[in-house]
């Protein structure tokens, strides 16, 4: 493996004239691999002069100058502590303040320092080296190879994991980016047009937006696939997909992982995916006692003081899945979000699938309500298709019953214009998203146990 594959430089002087990013006019339009090179010798010039540091804080925005820093400064073999825009000057010192602390060596090779989205806890220090970028970039390349022509689109937060694996697989392949606009449906189809956009990531919130809202739409010819990750995506988005015959991907990965492990082959995009895909080639997973274990050359060398994988090299994801017969694998979601509820584990996933089926419920979110008798409440936050098909109580009930266990089953709802989201589009699914809620009582019958 050659580290010079995430060198502009080298891709300047493979590919002078090839498209390294698609701009509009206004932003300055294309530059080509040259003239991206020419701006990261001017970076590295500036960056040279500030002196040297041990790892470089990098608030990396969705645009030309964040990417020629990042550029930069995985040409002079800095590691980056990649920081989101939307942190807010406390949490960003909070970050330097920890890395401070660490009295662990950086591995040689490190390429950047994310920290975790914190979905389920305090955010950790993770160390992606640039081995573990590369490996991730070609085994995605060995189910999406990527091509001369192609344009992925910016679509995930380049300070995420899944929009800086754009950035960096678009490199390796000597391919193109775009950027993208702020969020709507019909801005995003626009997009996808105007730029020649062959690929774009999203989140399943997304994708139900485009759904809905641009019902006609339907992607170009050189249009090559959506690929959807980040949170679970219902059988009705899926279903309505292949009915409107947009080509899916489904993924799953995290940042530990550089990004997908996981994915729909590629020739089955046009068809009703199923699960989260199947392994990627080059990773590895197994299931101990439900949970989704994973070893490869694309994992982290570790969170940054502290060791995560175990003598054999399995890190352990916290989420929960199988794998079935066909070699499919299906994440059931992260086994922190169990809810433990009068002894029994209920899994949100699946109650939310059941709740997703029933007609007039658009989207659900199931999670505990802490209760100092049963533990806590099985509760769901529901949006509706609109306001004239919301099901009444009973309506719920009755879908339910035929299909849920009454233990599984949610006692509380409550009826949200949208559902509760983190920076990353990732569903937040804390307690204290129910603040301030009110919530109906559902009524089950005995049959129903």
């Amino acid at each position: 493996m050659t580290l010079d594959l995430l060198s502009v430089r080298r891709a300047a002087e493979e590919f002078p004239q090839r498209l390294a990013i698609r701009r509009s006019l206004a932003e300055g339009g294309d530059l080509s691999f040259s003239q991206l090179a020419e701006l990261v010798e001017q970076r590295i010039a500036e960056i040279e002069q500030e002196g040297r540091t041990k790892i470089y804080p990098l608030v990396v925005h969705p645009n030309t100058d964040s990417l020629v820093s990042v550029y930069a400064l995985l040409e002079l073999h800095t590691p980056i502590l990649v920081l989101h825009p939307s942190l807010t000057e406390t949490e960003k010192q909070r970050f330097l303040a920890q890395v401070d602390t660490f009295t662990d060596p950086l591995p040689e090779d490190t390429a950047i320092i994310v920290f975790t989205s914190g979905t389920t806890g305090k955010p950790k220090a993770t160390i992606l080296t640039r081995k573990a970028l590369i490996s991730s970039a070609q085994s995605s390349a060995k189910n999406i190879p990527l091509e001369e022509g192609d344009v992925w689109q910016l679509s995930i937060a380049p300070a995420r994991i899944g929009g800086f694996s754009i950035v960096s697989r678009s490199l390796i392949a000597r391919t193109a980016i775009s950027f993208a606009p702020k969020f709507s449906a019909k801005a995003y189809t626009e997009s996808w047009d105007r730029d020649g956009v062959t690929l774009s990531s999203i989140v399943p919130t997304m994708l139900i937006k485009v759904l809905e809202d641009c019902p006609e739409w339907r992607p170009s010819k050189n249009f090559k696939t959506f690929l959807v990750g980040g949170a679970a995506t219902s059988d009705k988005s899926r279903k309505l997909a292949f009915e409107r015959h947009l080509p899916l991907v489904m993924t799953y990965g995290m940042t530990e992982t550089a990004s997908n492990v996981v994915s729909t082959p590629f020739e089955m995009r046009y068809s009703i995916t199923k699960g989260n895909g199947k392994i990627n080639p080059g990773a590895e997973i197994k299931i101990v006692d439900g949970r989704v274990l994973i070893r490869g050359p694309m994992l982290l060398e570790g969170y940054w003081g502290r060791e995560t994988k175990d003598e054999n090299g399995w890190f352990d994801s916290g989420d929960l899945g199988h794998i079935d017969e066909e070699g499919y694998v299906y994440v059931k979601g992260r086994a922190k979000d169990v809810i433990l509820s009068g002894g029994d584990n209920v899994y949100p996933q699946e109650v939310e699938e059941a709740l997703e089926n029933i007609p007039g419920i658009k989207q659900a979110l199931v999670l505990g309500k802490p209760d100092e008798t049963w533990g806590a409440i099985v509760t769901a936050l529901l949006v509706p298709e609109n306001e004239a098909s919301k099901p009444e109580a009973k309506d719920i009930v009755f879908g339910l019953s035929n299909v849920l266990a009454t233990y599984k089953s949610p006692r509380l709802i409550s009826w949200v214009r949208q559902l509760p989201v983190n920076a990353s589009g990732k569903l937040n699914r804390r307690p204290e998203v129910l603040e301030g809620l009110t919530f109906e009582v559902l009524h089950y019958t005995a049959k129903n146990k």
